[in-house]
């Protein structure tokens, strides 16, 4: 922009004119080429500035309005900035920060307060405004970077917010990519040089629960080690939740091989039911178990090092129900089994005739009655006194009124077991309602139901028109071919890899049992198996031909099995080790798969979240009825103890998301072991009551990360449109930091020719063209 245009005419004609001259006079000068081109280099610029000095440029420029704009200073006090600032220092990451926070002499802050309205806050699990920095402290128990960010974009909403600082290591415990668009711009502060460390850290422990019984939970370690690796790291696994020196401490040691990740798998065996803490340690080989220091053990943190699990065991006795045709060998085998098990109840209803003897004492003529219930019922039940009833015996029921009248007809009777095995008996045993209800008792409930082979099981027990027929994972309305002679059991393929159907450790092992263990000679026939279906065993005749030994399936709610053989007392009569006791563990872990995820009236899902920036336990509890239909109405109260032995009693609340769930959520501010025991109580019922624990590690996310996350912050620079700055650069960033395009600008226009360099530049081309001149003897 021109202050004169109207003259600017007039001065560039004067100038193309002097220009037209100077080229002339170059031209006839008699100087050698260098000399008079160069001559006229220096003079043809230095009249130019002066002449455009004459129009009045003048230069605009956009900068910030003093104190229209704020700034914020950002601080992280979490307890990750308690780190040392670099392998070989004492300082730490946020006495680092604090200095520079801290510094009055500090130009870039003088420069700052200059030109923006500066405000200071800081942040850990919440975010707070302060003074100054003085005070900080770096022991907050979360980083909650996004939070604060979007606290500050609400607090500062509608005013010139221009962007903040931000001193930080960047390992936020919440999620960066949940920022909204539109954010403030963030400025990270790192130091020039970013250090590597080293460090061995547990990532996450997950816990695996299966059905086998020599080792039902596998504990996994994930591991990271960084920086300088030891050859070696030991990693420990023992019980937290008891003070008994004796108790099993598990070791394995993992060697690194230039690996950072690596993985250590526990398999442990609860000594109880219920709940129980396990906790595992990661330590370099030859650092000791109750070491400190970080320094010594040439680590970055020890806190991440150390890691609690929970591991919830149901206590809950699962109740099997053993409905048998006859009494039998397999019925032996199978309740000796079970008993050793103190989760495993058999509950037995057992025929031991088909009729009721028939004998006549002092009978009259014509009479079909037992004349023995002569006078006891005014028109008496001719079904009930009939000689075609079965003679029945129960065994281990829990008081004289369980299955009194045989087996259950209505669903509170049968829906208090877990699962139902039915073994040698004929579908006509049962009435109609009773063949529906297992249906339901499966598909409804959720319950285990396990049909044996025998001579009344399957298609010849009349299997095939009723409604379990089509909860078996086997068709039974085509006849297959039957297997003759000794039978050979081994396992398929998906057999291997289902724990609970091995007897043994290894694969070797599992083989060499199989291959000592006791033919078996009874199989019903079964070829056709329903799509669902699984076949987890097999048997094989003398000739080759080979059939299905062990089918399952899910069914609705629940699961199904067939074992097709009928003679699997023969693995317990014969055993060859009678110490391993290989085929009761067979049985029991049958039995465990059978009812191991049946629903239980009482239920309880924890899910971890965060209230208020704290680690929380959010607990969805489902009540259900006696016919496990959901349960409304009743007063559930949550009574959790806290690491420090104290007590809080919650009330949780009816959820909106379905009938029967309530919902409460604790706020887990301590580290350490949690034990909730849950108890809902309704007029005229017992309380249903169970336990479920957590752990919390409020600091775990803050420590996963030993070094600046740098790679964080650029992403979160890059995410609001702010950029790192390195220490070294920070004066000269805060000093262009004006010109910048900020909320609140204002336009300066000065003319051109007030600055100095102008005329500096137009004296300094002509003194040179003069000097040269003079060497040259020309002037």
């Amino acid at each position: 922009m021109l202050g004169s245009p109207g003259s600017s005419g007039l001065v560039l004609a004067c100038l193309a004119v002097f220009f037209v001259l100077l080229l002339i006079a170059a031209i006839r000068s008699t100087l050698p080429p260098r000399w008079k081109w160069g001559l006229f280099a220096l003079k043809v610029p230095a009249v130019a500035l002066l002449a455009v000095c004459l129009l009045d440029p003048l230069v605009t420029r956009r900068h910030v309005k003093p104190g229209e704009n704020i700034f914020v200073l950002l601080g992280d006090q979490s307890a990750s900035m308690s780190m040392r600032q670099s392998p070989h220092s004492s300082e730490t990451r946020g006495e680092w920060n604090k200095a520079l926070l801290t510094d009055p002499e500090a130009a870039w802050q003088i420069r700052l307060a200059q030109d923006f309205d500066l405000r200071r806050y800081t942040f850990g699990a919440s975010v707070a405004g302060v003074e100054n920095f003085s005070e900080m402290k770096f022991d907050a128990p979360a980083s909650n970077l996004a939070a604060a960010l979007k606290t500050l974009n609400g607090r500062f909403k509608g005013q010139a917010l221009a962007g903040v600082f931000l001193f930080s290591d960047g390992n936020s415990t919440d999620d960066i990519a949940e920022l909204p668009k539109g954010s403030v711009a963030v400025f990270p502060v790192v130091s020039d040089a970013q250090p590597e460390f080293s460090d061995i850290a547990i990532e996450n422990v997950s816990v695996t629960q299966t059905n086998f019984e020599d080792s039902p939970v596998t504990i996994q370690a994930r591991l990271t080690a960084t920086g300088k690796r030891p050859e070696k790291i030991r990693v420990t696994l023992k019980e937290a939740s008891t003070t008994d020196p004796a108790a099993e401490t598990q070791t394995q040691t993992l060697t690194t091989n230039g690996n950072s990740d690596l993985t250590a798998r526990f398999q442990v065996k609860p000594p109880r039911p219920g709940v129980l803490f396990y906790e595992v340690t990661a330590l370099a080989e030859g650092a000791g178990s109750d070491a400190k220091d970080p320094a010594a053990n040439q680590e970055a943190t020890l806190e991440n090092n150390h890691r609690l699990v929970a591991v919830n065991r149901d206590p809950h006795v699962a109740r099997i129900l053993y409905v048998g045709g006859r009494p039998n060998w397999e019925h032996k085998f199978l309740g000796r089994a079970l008993a050793k098990d103190d989760q495993l109840q058999l509950v037995s209803l057992v025929r031991i005739a088909r009729k009721e003897a028939r004998f006549d004492f002092r009978g009259r003529v014509g009479e079909s009655s037992n004349s023995l219930f002569r006078g006891f019922k005014e028109g008496a039940d001719e079904e009930t006194e009939d000689y075609s009833q079965p003679v029945l015996i129960r065994l281990n029921t829990k008081d004289a009124a369980e299955l009194s009248d045989g087996f259950p007809k209505a669903k509170k009777d049968l829906y208090q077991y877990d699962a139902v095995i039915i073994d040698d008996t004929e579908a006509g045993f049962f009435t109609r309602d009773q063949l529906s209800l297992l249906d339901k008792f499966v598909s409804e409930r959720g319950g285990g139901l396990l049909m044996l082979g025998g001579r009344d099981s399957f298609r010849h027990g009349k299997w095939d028109h009723t409604p379990v027929a089509d909860a078996l994972p086997i068709y039974l309305n085509k006849a297959s071919e039957q297997l003759g002679g000794e039978l050979h059991w081994s396992l398929t393929r998906e057999g291997w890899l289902e724990p609970w159907t091995r007897s043994r450790d290894t694969e070797t092992a599992e083989k060499q049992r199989l291959e000592q263990a006791p033919p078996l000679t009874v199989a019903s026939p079964s070829s056709d198996l329903k799509p669902g279906a699984r076949v987890l065993a097999s048997v094989q005749d003398e000739s080759g031909r080979s059939g299905p030994g062990l089918v399952v399936q899910p069914y609705g709610q629940g699961r199904t099995g067939a074992l097709l053989i009928g003679d699997m007392w023969r693995w317990g009569l014969q055993e060859p080790n009678v110490e391993a006791d290989d085929a009761g563990k067979f049985w029991r872990q049958l039995a465990r798969w059978l009812s191991g995820d049946v629903p239980r009236r009482i239920d309880v899902g924890t899910e971890p979240s965060r209230m208020a920036g704290l680690p929380a336990m959010s607990l969805r509890i489902r009540l259900k009825d006696q016919e496990y239909q959901p349960m409304d109405g009743e007063r559930v109260s949550v009574k959790v103890r806290q690491p420090d032995g104290t007590e809080v009693t919650l009330d949780a609340q009816p959820s909106l998301q379905g009938a029967g769930l309530y919902e409460v959520t604790h706020v887990s501010r301590q580290a350490g072991p949690y034990l909730a025991e849950v108890t809902a109580t309704a007029p005229g019922s017992d309380p249903l009551k169970t336990q479920v624990g957590w752990t919390s590690d409020p600091v775990a996310a803050e420590f996963q990360c030993s070094e600046v996350n740098l790679k964080q912050l650029e992403g979160l620079a890059s995410q609001t449109g702010g950029e790192v700055v390195k220490r070294s650069q920070l004066d000269k960033f805060v000093a262009d930091l004006p010109y910048r395009n900020l909320p609140v600008m204002e336009t300066e226009t000065t003319p051109l020719w007030h600055r100095p360099w102008i005329l500096l530049s137009a004296l300094s081309l002509l003194a040179a063209e003069w000097g040269l001149r003079r060497w040259r003897g020309l002037a």
